[in-house]
């Protein structure tokens, strides 16, 4: 680069110009007056400087500006002929901008990061999901506690997924005029609202028609999203199913399945809505999605 400065530049405003578009300070370059200096030693004093302080990206910025020069740039003083062989003898001898190598090396380099936290997240969530799913299986195998904690339970545990699955919910809460709600998440630009039963029997007709009036009472965006850990009674689906239906149903096998990490709620959720919007089929098997 020291030769280059000579066979490049023949007036010192050209030379500070370049040194200016390659972000060296003002006060570096007037370390050496031109009075004292001539161009080589000027450019190899700066250099020196540069390098004793450690600052790579301001040589590779000076390297990039010498990269990128076609010609002299005071070509009616300079020796055109000489300058561009010395500087494709550079750009010969480092290979690629440095610069450019740079910018690809840091997007690498970023890339990289965010590969790897990508797996970080997705090993933690895998071990949050295993312990949903002991804890689902801890309540399917006990027999110590009432109905009422058994759904109170798997409520949580419904919740805990939708916030691993990053998906926006509420919780359980009541309507200014008292009516009891389990729960609410947002999914695709709908609201549906959330009906959670751990009975020991099919959830059966008079429970569907309770959580559809809920539902109807709502806006027209709103639907409802029925778990049932039992299972649904068939005359129940049938009824609900073709006519303009709003509700969607999972079963414990369902959720068994989310939970085991064989399908993803995300996808089940999707199948479910395509087979409500497609063709009125409130229960959607998440089996078929496995199979």
């Amino acid at each position: 680069m020291v030769e280059l400065t000579g066979a490049c530049f023949w007036y010192w405003d050209g030379l500070y110009s370049f040194l200016d578009s390659c972000n060296v300070p003002r006060s570096m370059q007037r370390k050496y007056p031109r009075e004292t200096y001539n161009k080589y030693t000027f450019m190899r004093a700066l250099l020196g400087d540069i390098d004793q302080a450690g600052n790579s990206e301001l040589i590779n910025s000076i390297a990039s500006g010498f990269f990128r020069l076609k010609g002299p740039i005071d070509r009616d003083n300079l020796d055109e002929k000489k300058a561009k062989k010395l500087l494709d003898e550079f750009r010969a001898t480092i290979g690629d901008d440095p610069i450019e190598a740079e910018i690809l090396k840091r997007e690498r380099d970023r890339a990289k990061v965010v590969r790897e936290q990508s797996i970080t997240n997705q090993r933690e969530q895998a071990k949050r999901l295993e312990s949903i799913n002991a804890e689902f299986l801890a309540l399917v195998s006990t027999s110590d506690i009432t109905p009422q904690q058994r759904g109170f339970k798997l409520e949580q545990l419904f919740f805990q997924l939708l916030h691993l699955s990053d998906i926006e919910h509420t919780k359980p809460y009541r309507t200014q005029d008292g009516e009891q709600i389990d729960g609410h998440f947002r999914y695709e630009k709908f609201d549906y609202l959330v009906e959670i039963k751990w009975t020991q029997d099919p959830a059966k007709q008079p429970e569907l028609s309770i959580f559809d009036g809920k539902i109807r009472g709502k806006a027209q965006s709103t639907r409802g999203f029925f778990v049932s850990a039992n299972g649904f009674d068939d005359v129940a689906i049938q009824k609900y199913s073709g006519d303009s239906p709003r509700m969607i149903l999972m079963t414990g096998e369902d959720l068994a399945l989310v939970l085991s990490g064989r399908i993803h709620f995300a996808d089940a959720m999707k199948a479910k809505v395509d087979s409500i919007v497609r063709r009125g089929r409130i229960l959607f098997p998440v089996r078929e999605i496995t199979i």
